[in-house]
């Protein structure tokens, strides 16, 4: 640990011009700085402390999957969120209002130990790939049980640890690793993980869709098919979570499809809505309307009058009724090549709902999802725009074939539930002695 705290100090002091410069310029970077120093808490005398970690939006949301009623650890303890990122910081203290939330330290030891000594936990509980590794060592070095649930280790990420053996030393340390899939398991243990120690238990995000009930689904279909005068037979295409590029590329298919005599209608909801303005220019300049949601509150039922109307939806946090309302989602962020580590965004959201799933080749945020809906045949990969508009143009000409693809896609998302409670079972025996109680039932779990 001395070592490693050495090479922060070494890396710190070459950096320290960049840092104060992002200090200076950005406040983004400045938010929690000190807080990542020196914990704004003190210890709990008269109950246990168990210590949940995510690092940013995506992972705090699985958290919650560990906490909520329907799957909470069992027992009367304090819950203390840590986060990483800011965005995660900001999600955590609005997920879990009741519990404690706090920057994750900083991962020097001395540093660590503070928060140790302030936190007192029984249990640390991390998320997916969160491995800092003087946190482990310093944690395993003071008897608390360090347990990884949804781990997973990429394939880019697992060449780079055979290469530089910081982390698995890391991994030695663990008490405990339910990891997402069998590939990710046998990483683990090319890495020196004991398999004594290892567990495939599945993906949490799979536990976070809200599968609802299919007649419910159908009724809000119905329902908001009304609202905007949609005739229940005529196929709605949606474009979620859009990036620039991809826009243009749905709505050039569009027109060539409606321009074919398909009988079809759009909605286009792009990842940033402050981007609305500019995905209306390529509307314009391909010849079609199109008509923003925040314009058109009072008479939702005009939107889709003809073809060349299309919706573009530019507000925050309603793209899971929109998708509820369609017949085939094209799931954005996944067309084109947007970094080693991004790619794709929710494919679980539309496809819990019944719907035909479409996406791109770069889905690195949900391959496993992506490998199990084409598996099942509940989703369909385009390369291209070629690919799309044949694609889709197979879709409509064979309604009963679109429908069976949105049920093998529902089919796969609750075929794959389960994992959050096959962890709470397994982090059961890594609680505290008297925290569990002996007559729940509230997490039996499923067999591992």
């Amino acid at each position: 640990m001395m070592l490693l705290d050495i090479l922060y100090a070494t890396v710190f002091v070459i950096a320290l011009p960049w840092v104060l410069f992002m200090l200076l310029t950005r406040p983004a970077f400045r938010a929690g700085l000190r807080a990542r120093f020196r914990p704004g808490l003190d210890p709990d005398p008269a109950r246990k402390t168990i210590w949940l970690h995510g690092s940013s939006a995506g992972e705090i949301d699985l958290l919650r999957a560990l906490v909520e009623p329907e799957e909470a650890l069992p027992g009367d303890y304090r819950v203390v969120v840590s986060a990483f990122s800011i965005s995660g910081y900001t999600v955590a203290k609005k997920a879990f209002p009741e519990h404690t939330v706090i920057y994750f330290p900083a991962d020097f030891s001395f540093i660590v130990r503070r928060f140790l000594k302030a936190i007192d936990p029984s249990l640390i509980v991390l998320v997916e790939s969160e491995l800092w590794p003087n946190f482990i060592a310093t944690v395993h070095d003071a008897g608390i049980p360090v347990c990884v649930v949804n781990a997973r280790m990429s394939e880019k990420s697992y060449r780079k640890h055979q290469r530089i053996r910081l982390i698995p030393r890391a991994l030695a340390k663990l008490d405990m690793i339910a990891a997402q899939t069998g590939e990710d398991a046998d990483r683990f243990i090319d890495l020196g993980v004991d398999p004594d120690r290892l567990h495939v238990t599945g993906n949490m995000k799979y536990d976070r869709c809200n599968a609802g009930d299919a007649r419910e689904n159908e009724a809000l279909r119905r329902r908001l098919r009304e609202q905007y005068g949609i005739a229940s037979d005529m196929p709605v295409l949606i474009g979620g979570s859009v990036h620039r590029g991809e826009d243009r590329v749905i709505v050039s298919v569009y027109k060539r499809l409606i321009d074919a005599g398909h009988a079809l209608r759009l909605i286009l909801v792009p990842r940033y809505p402050a981007e609305a303005p500019a995905v209306m220019g390529e509307l314009q300049n391909l010849g079609l309307e199109g008509v923003r949601k925040t314009a058109r509150t009072k008479h939702p039922e005009t939107v889709f009058d003809k073809p060349s109307r299309v919706l573009l939806v530019d507000t925050m946090g309603e793209l899971g009724q929109f998708y509820a309302m369609s017949d085939i989602a094209y799931v954005g962020g996944s067309l084109h090549y947007r970094g080693s580590n991004k790619g794709g965004h929710n494919l679980m959201e539309p496809a819990v709902l019944g719907i035909a799933v479409l996406f791109g080749p770069h889905n690195y945020s949900f391959r496993e999802t992506v490998r199990d809906l084409l598996a099942a045949g509940g989703g369909a990969l385009v390369q291209d725009e070629a690919e799309l508009a044949a694609t889709l143009e197979r879709l409509l000409a064979d309604p009963e074939a679109r429908a069976e693809m949105g049920r093998r896609a529902r089919r796969v998302i609750l075929d794959n539930r389960g994992a959050a409670r096959q962890n709470l079972q397994l982090l059961r025996e890594y609680l505290p002695p008297g925290s569990v109680r002996p007559d729940s039932t509230t997490n039996q779990g499923i067999p591992t």
